[in-house]
């Protein structure tokens, strides 16, 4: 890559700043826009920024191309993350009472669930497929 490993474990770090820094703000301008526009079209919006910025990622994965591999991770962040706020007013408005505590709870297991497979399929994919086939998992 060209690359030492100081520079690489600092672009690598950079990975996550550029997944979860977003998140320290987006999330109450989402809420915002939740109020304003309502869930549906949130729901739609971020619901397609995720896999977009998994595929920006992996494009550039794929090219050596660390500034879209940034951008990738930063449109994943955001429309992941965000997404939750939408999903939460969803979840508020179809259940009523002591069934909303389980519904959210669920909602964020499930969630949850998806990073722990990804983590767990991840390593024993990638000498199989390759790094840049287990992006496009």
């Amino acid at each position: 890559t060209g690359l030492s490993e100081g520079q690489f474990d600092y672009l690598y770090a950079l990975f996550y700043l550029f997944y979860s820094a977003p998140n320290v703000v987006l999330p109450f301008l989402f809420g915002l826009a939740t109020d304003a526009f309502g869930f549906r079209v949130l729901l739609l919006w971020l619901g397609a920024l995720a896999p977009l910025g998994q595929v920006l990622f992996s494009v550039g994965y794929q090219c050596g191309n660390w500034p879209l591999m940034f951008i990738g991770r930063a449109a994943l962040g955001t429309g992941g993350e965000s997404l939750q706020v939408a999903q939460n007013c969803l979840i508020c408005r179809w259940f009523r009472g002591r069934e909303v505590a389980v519904a959210l709870g669920l909602n964020l297991s499930i969630a949850r669930s998806g990073g722990v497979l990804n983590n767990l399929v991840s390593p024993w994919l990638a000498p199989t497929i390759g790094v840049s086939g287990t992006f496009w998992v």
